[in-house]
């Protein structure tokens, strides 16, 4: 019989850009399952806890740690040592005192970042597309994979959402605008901050550019590279 849908495994020299990873310490690579986040913008939870934050020493360790539901992902419980993790989840640990957020260093891979403990989840999410839906309300797609039904036509794709997590109550919309304070979350200026300048409008083949003001320099990307994380 043919082969049915795509492969379990994969390669330590084909994992997303985003994973911290030697290609030369060994073959195989934790592949991630379908969720929130799509598998070139995520890591698996297993690697996470394994290779970075450290938890156990081997990967039979942190599952062990996972079926006791010790871990939770953005305020739920994960079992799963496959699940995407992505910029911004936050991840607490059972007999850990903080917890940790996930951000990017400046070679563009996905880190954990120590936090103070938090009693309530507030998570940053960035809108990528908004569209009508039954009774005229509108539902907004964040980046990472939510869908939010709001009325206030206000929001636009690009505008962050201030989430209080898991019920998802929308806490503050903070707007892509001159004078905001940005993230980079793509291109050779990935995991720095700045404030945004200049907005040059975008075209039916090319996105907008944005011009961002940081420490001692100026720079444009792309607005898909620009992620809205203040006032």
């Amino acid at each position: 019989m043919a082969k049915k849908g795509g492969s379990k495994a994969l390669k330590r020299y084909v994992v997303s850009k985003v994973m911290w990873i030697s290609p030369k310490e060994g073959k195989w690579a934790i592949k991630t399952e379908p969720g929130p986040h799509n598998k070139e913008t995520s890591v698996p939870l297993g690697f996470v806890l394994r290779d970075l934050i450290k938890i156990g020493e081997t990967m039979r360790e942190v599952k062990v740690a996972l079926k006791q539901r010790k871990v939770k992902v953005n305020g739920i419980v994960r079992t799963s040592h496959k699940f995407p993790i992505g910029l911004f989840d936050i991840i607490s640990i059972d007999g850990i005192e903080h917890d940790y957020k996930m951000v990017y260093d400046l070679k563009g891979r996905l880190v954990p970042e120590k936090i103070e403990k938090v009693d309530k989840v507030v998570k940053l999410s960035k809108v990528v597309k908004k569209t009508t839906v039954k009774g005229g309300k509108l539902q907004l797609t964040t980046n990472d994979g939510r869908n939010i039904i709001m009325e206030e036509n206000a929001v636009k794709p690009h505008d962050t959402l201030k989430l209080e997590l898991p019920k998802q109550k929308v806490l503050k919309v903070l707007k892509m605008q001159a004078g905001a304070k940005v993230y980079i979350i793509g291109g050779s200026h990935a995991g720095e901050q700045g404030v945004v300048k200049e907005i040059k409008p975008g075209t039916e083949k090319a996105p907008a550019m944005v011009t961002i003001k940081a420490t001692n320099k100026e720079f444009q990307t792309t607005i898909n590279n620009v992620f809205v994380i203040g006032e």
